[in-house]
């Protein structure tokens, strides 16, 4: 019975709320500190995972994906972009899709000119346009409104969405989840109809069994696991294309995705497009984005094609964990700090103890992804264990100072 009063006291179950309730507040003060803001979206978007694809796993040894094409657009016009598609027709590829967004008319002999190649190329393989998820709706968990290719090419071509999902609102947002497919409500004939990803809808075309054992997963995001960057996929530059020189079995039986990786993909030219991925090597406190948008899609389809799916722990699970971490620690700290000779050393014991802990938790973290392809994403439960130690302190000191009674359980 004393042993189980040392657990849950007063002091222990306090304790612990004390240290959420701090954490709460830090991100509540953060929210109306810019300087505050910017340190914890930096902080609070750093997963454990991120550190095993950017610097545990030797990405030297993983294996290059055959199954995907990448042709550079460049600065190409429509007309450009027609003259590519139309090339790659010729060399039986599975299928081709443009993430590029051609909303709109623009010049009419660059229209016409895009128009003459799809009816072309559509004839000898299917062909899949970029399209944007608008407008989203909280109530209906859906989007209001999809944005389309231009109306004449839509005869042409099938579309899925290239929306990454990032938080737009967040300077270091990274990019780890897809969306496998998304409800959209025509808000005149208040009718549902399903828009599937970019990388969804290739392998739909090219490999059906293979989309329809994504969608089976049933879940309503997948965290994206990472080949690599366009040294993992064969990539061709605009000229390459227009100019037909490569391989003629290059594009065979292949799913092709075109997209802009600047002028040259050999060389980092271009901003535009670009995002925060796992595979960044700065994984807090990065300057520069690292991956071109066509390449996440590129990593999708071959997540997609080689079953290499992450599961992740629950939610409902995560905070379990957290608040049994935090409490495990809270009962022991408080020990140690009401113990008449371990008191003075609580500062050095709980110190070593927190280091310890992280180090075992980032080991089980990273051990179990690399081997199980199971992330447990635990960040409030190690971030309360890291933050316990001097929380506790001062609470203890109000505490035992506030309500003598509490320290009976330590007498």
């Amino acid at each position: 019975m004393r042993f189980l009063r040392k657990i849950f006291n007063i002091a222990t179950l306090t304790g612990t709320i004390a240290i959420f309730a701090f954490m709460f507040l830090l991100q509540t003060i953060a929210v109306n500190f810019d300087f505050l803001n910017i340190f914890e979206q930096t902080i609070n978007n750093f997963k454990i995972s991120d550190v095993y694809f950017s610097q545990i796993r030797d990405n030297k040894t993983v294996k290059g994906d055959t199954n995907v094409v990448i042709v550079n657009i460049g600065y190409l016009p429509r007309a450009g972009l027609g003259a590519q598609i139309e090339i790659i027709s010729r060399y039986s590829p599975k299928v081709i899709g443009l993430d590029a967004l051609l909303e709109g008319a623009r010049q009419p002999e660059q229209d016409s000119t895009m128009e003459a190649f799809l009816q072309i190329a559509s004839q000898r393989c299917p062909i899949v346009f970029a399209s944007k998820l608008e407008k989203p709706n909280e109530e209906t968990k859906g989007f209001d409104s999809l944005g389309l290719p231009h109306k004449p090419f839509q005869k042409y071509i099938q579309t899925g969405y290239v929306n990454v999902v990032t938080d737009e609102d967040t300077k270091f947002e990274t990019a780890r989840i897809v969306s496998p497919k998304e409800k959209v409500i025509d808000s005149l004939s208040s009718t549902d109809s399903i828009e599937y990803s970019f990388a969804t809808k290739l392998v739909q075309i090219a490999y059906p069994k293979k989309a329809e054992k994504l969608l089976a997963r049933g879940n309503d995001v997948e965290t994206i696991y990472y080949r690599g960057d366009y040294d993992k996929f064969m990539v061709l530059n605009p000229m390459q294309v227009l100019e037909e020189n490569f391989d003629p079995s290059v594009f065979k039986d292949k799913i092709v995705i075109m997209g802009y990786m600047g002028e040259d993909y050999n060389i980092d030219d271009g901003t535009d497009d670009r995002y925060y991925t796992p595979m960044n090597s700065r994984p807090v406190g990065r300057a520069a984005t690292d991956m071109y948008g066509i390449m996440i899609h590129a990593n999708m389809i071959s997540m997609i094609m080689h079953e290499n799916y992450i599961d992740v722990i629950s939610p409902y699970l995560a905070i379990f964990l957290s608040v049994l971490l935090c409490f495990a620690n809270v009962v022991l700290f408080t020990y140690i700090y009401f113990h008449r000779k371990l008191g003075t050393w609580y500062d050095v014991i709980t110190k070593g103890v927190q280091l310890v802990e992280v180090i075992i938790f980032v080991f089980i973290f990273i051990s179990v992804l690399a081997n199980y392809n199971y992330m447990m994403e635990l960040t409030v439960g190690v971030l309360a264990v890291v933050l316990s130690g001097d929380v506790l302190e001062v609470f203890l000191a109000i505490l035992a100072n506030v309500y003598p009674k509490s320290t009976r359980a330590y007498e």
